[in-house]
């Protein structure tokens, strides 16, 4: 089985940094994190941002997402140097979720808060 999804997620244009809240078509509302189905991995395979200035997205990863405080690990960062937008083709972000407790998240600096926007393309599969 495999199914494609788009992570959209902006920032709130009034902190400079944060995390991104996330949408979807599949999702009810807006999340902080996307919580990887167990025994599926997730392959990103595009990213775009777009923004009214310099904003640093880091995309972090947790084994566990069930905890109290989940321990996030940068995986991948995509920088906007200025107002503008980006779009990278062709990436390859294999994340795997074996106990279905793994999850990813957003999250976002900037030097003046302003309003940002980072979209991914997700396939689920099963493993």
């Amino acid at each position: 089985m495999s199914k494609e999804i788009i992570l959209r997620g902006e920032t709130d244009g009034a902190s400079a940094s944060g995390t991104v809240s996330l949408n979807s078509d599949i999702f009810h509302s807006a999340v902080s994190y996307f919580r990887l189905p167990k025994g599926m991995k997730a392959l990103i395979t595009f990213k775009k941002v777009s923004g009214e200035g310099e904003t640093l997205f880091t995309l972090q990863y947790s084994n566990d997402v069930t905890v109290d405080s989940p321990e996030w690990k940068a995986i991948e960062r995509e920088k906007l140097s200025s107002k503008g937008e980006m779009a990278v083709e062709g990436v390859a972000i294999i994340l795997h979720s074996l106990t279905g407790k793994e999850g990813v998240q957003v999250i976002y600096e900037q030097p003046t808060a302003v309003k940002a926007y980072i979209e991914l393309g997700v396939e689920l599969k099963n493993e």
